[in-house]
């Protein structure tokens, strides 16, 4: 859905087009490569969006999180700033030194300006309240039920960034 904005002044005229963010998102995710490691596949999408869908009943331990973050640095490789979808719906279990590592790894990337967490029950609720316990963490962090909501906030997140010259 495209929708315009006119407002006159005296001296000029701005239209502003807007389009719905989620929609878009879907389109460019369509078109983007998928990448998999053992426990989840990843996508660049529009180049400044890692969306990461956990494999059905992952089991994530350290060496699995450290392929996904070797995967994600090389996903944005050439990108100054990226925020990162992570849909946890599948994740059977993870690792504490997982969990551990994954935190760690998201604060010590000053490129990624936020994060989106989709949860779909209880048990993975708790798994992202974990990373949003993270002390001293530089990227902002939110969990979402919907992952359409996910969607918006992110690009927010992106757009405010670009606006103090992200």
């Amino acid at each position: 859905m495209t929708a315009f904005f006119l407002t006159i002044s005296s001296d000029n005229i701005l239209i502003n087009c807007f389009m719905n963010k989620a929609e878009n998102f879907y389109k460019s995710l369509k078109e983007a490569t998928e990448h998999q490691t053992r426990c989840s596949k990843a996508w660049l999408v529009s180049n400044d969006v890692i969306f990461v869908e956990c494999k059905e009943r992952a089991e994530i331990e350290l060496e699995d999180a450290k392929e996904d973050m070797q995967l994600s640095e090389k996903l944005v490789a050439e990108v100054n700033y990226f925020a990162t979808i992570i849909d946890t719906a599948n994740i059977k279990s993870i690792s504490k030194q997982a969990r551990d590592w994954y935190s760690q790894s998201q604060n010590d990337n000053p490129r990624n300006v936020s994060v989106a967490l989709i949860v779909n029950s209880f048990y993975t609720r708790i798994i992202a309240n974990f990373f949003l316990g993270f002390k001293n963490s530089r990227t902002e962090m939110k969990i979402f039920n919907e992952k359409d909501d996910a969607i918006e906030w992110l690009y927010k997140e992106l757009d405010f960034n670009e606006s103090l010259g992200g």
